[in-house]
């Protein structure tokens, strides 16, 4: 109910007025001259003052300059019936929001200019408060605009090395493929060369995570056991984060599977470890990491966002870091939200991890206690596959007496996947020069059955020298591969025309499947 002041010296005008006011339901408060009415309007919230002009003492005119002065959007309204034009054009000058002569013959006039005046501040303070909300979006778009280039900036920094780092994981994976292949009865040689090869596939995969900041890819999610990745990520983990930081583990060796992308789990291990660390006071404290299985009922899988019931692994990071406050706990997997003092963290580690979860049909579960610790716990559903554990094996795929043309600009890459070609039988000529392939093509089209090139050369790269084969030669077969490139992908490739891409580093399997098919004329499968 609003509040409303009247200041008027003359009594019966005074009491008609409240009473009418009282009747329309507004809280009415009265003052007989202008001093007194400044001292009620300071001791208690006013919504709209009435005010006579001619008064003894402090007069309206006084009143109207004082609250415009310490309140210039509480509404006053000039009830004067002795007022001059002159009086009137003075009072407005000085923030009058209207004015009624006296006598008041019709009632209906003032309380009309009451509710106009009231309307009118519900609408002030209404714009008002969409300015302040209007900048605080303002605010929150820019901070976040900052976010996104600065993740702009690590991915253009992430596509520029990401090419030659492919090509060198590309030669040792080559090369160890190559001497996996080889007849040698050391069991002890080929478990030290599948060390090898798979800590090349997990370099690889890292890299695809690094790339994720600057292309939107889809991830290769198939069912893995997850323990060695936790693990390994844990490894990392311990070289980067200061010594006084304690990180105990209990990763049994479970051999349940989940359908999830290694890359993915490993993002999770770190996002979650790297927000325990950043947590921690002074650098000091304990970050503890379990795994296990557990089997939830319909009760307990209905508490956990909903999920299924059936069996999970479990995985617990825990922390006994500063924690959480309980107004923060809504917001923490809102992108770019975060506790952190400025510069520290991105605001995307849990709103990662909380999307990566829930594409997983799983449910990640966060208490925290300021003061005592965080502990997050992840639960992915485990799933049921038939067929034994894979097995290391001889590598053999099937091969070709074709001429292949191969180009790229990677010496090294160049000779390993000749020698993994040649190796399938297949004869190869090699060029690590766009240029001296265009001339070498234009000499020899009808020798070569396949081209395969890189994509990113200097002179020309792969997508523009291909060009020029088709000009010379309309049939010929083309593979492109690329360690990375902003300009070709599977999609891009296949929209112009190519038989076959290759995305650096490829495993031997991939290179052969893919030759023999494009050969072949064989659909992609």
């Amino acid at each position: 109910m609003p509040t409303i002041l009247i200041i008027e010296d003359d009594f019966i005008v005074r009491q008609a007025i409240a009473d009418y006011l009282s009747r329309k339901e507004y809280d009415v408060i009265q003052a007989e001259d202008g001093g007194k009415g400044l001292e009620m309007f300071r001791k208690q919230q006013v919504d709209l003052i009435l005010t006579d002009l001619r008064m003894p003492e402090v007069d309206g005119l006084e009143v109207l300059a004082t609250v415009y002065r310490e309140a210039p959007e509480t509404p006053v309204i000039v009830v004067s019936g002795m007022g001059t034009i002159e009086d009137v054009i003075k009072a407005l000058k000085l923030g009058a929001w209207d004015y009624i002569t006296k006598p008041i013959t019709d009632m209906a006039l003032l309380n009309h200019a009451v509710a106009r005046a009231l309307e009118r501040v519900k609408l002030i303070q209404y714009n008002k408060e969409y300015q302040e909300h209007l900048q605080r979006e303002i605010k929150q778009k820019t901070e976040e605009l900052h976010q996104a280039q600065k993740l702009e900036a690590v991915g253009t920094l992430a596509g520029g090395i990401a090419h030659d780092f492919n090509n060198i994981l590309g030669a040792i994976m080559g090369f160890t493929d190559l001497a996996m292949m080889e007849q040698d009865d050391s069991k002890k040689l080929k478990e030290m060369l599948d060390h090898i090869k798979k800590a090349s596939l997990r370099a690889r995969d890292l890299v695809a995570q690094i790339l994720t900041f600057c292309r939107k890819s889809e991830n290769e999610r198939r069912p893995i056991v997850i323990y060695p990745i936790i693990k390994e990520a844990l490894k990392l983990l311990r070289a980067t984060i200061p010594t006084t930081i304690d990180i105990k583990s209990n990763i049994s060796t479970i051999p349940e599977r989940i359908r999830a992308d290694p890359t993915e789990i490993h993002q999770i291990m770190m996002n979650l470890c790297t927000n325990s660390f950043q947590a921690m006071k002074n650098e000091q404290g304990i970050i503890e990491v379990n795994l296990e299985v557990v089997q939830l009922d319909k009760k307990k899988a209905g508490e956990l966002q909903n999920i299924k019931p059936g069996k999970y692994l479990l995985l617990t990071v825990r922390d006994n870091g500063m924690g959480i406050a309980a107004s923060d706990r809504e917001s923490i997997y809102d992108p770019f939200f975060t506790t952190k003092k400025k510069g520290v963290g991105t605001g995307l580690g849990l709103s990662v991890v909380h999307g990566i979860v829930k594409e997983y049909d799983g449910a990640i579960r966060v208490t925290s206690e300021v003061g005592k610790g965080t502990d997050v716990k992840i639960f992915f559903p485990i799933i049921s596959i038939g067929g034994k554990e894979n097995q290391i094996r001889p590598l053999t795929f099937a091969g070709g007496s074709e001429t292949i043309l191969f180009i790229d600009d990677d010496p090294t890459l160049v000779a390993v996947t000749s020698k993994m070609l040649k190796s399938l039988g297949y004869k190869v000529v090699s060029a690590n020069d766009s240029m001296a392939a265009l001339e070498l093509f234009r000499d020899r089209a009808a020798d070569f059955d396949l081209v395969i090139t890189d994509q990113t050369m200097p002179g020309l790269p792969g997508s523009e020298l291909i060009t020029e084969f088709l000009k010379i030669r309309p049939d010929i077969k083309i593979i492109i591969c690329t360690g990375y490139s902003s300009i070709i992908d599977e999609d891009k490739a296949d929209e112009l025309g190519f038989k076959g891409f290759l995305s650096k580093p490829f495993k031997f399997e991939r290179l052969a499947r893919t030759v023999r098919r494009v050969i072949d004329d064989q659909p992609v499968k």
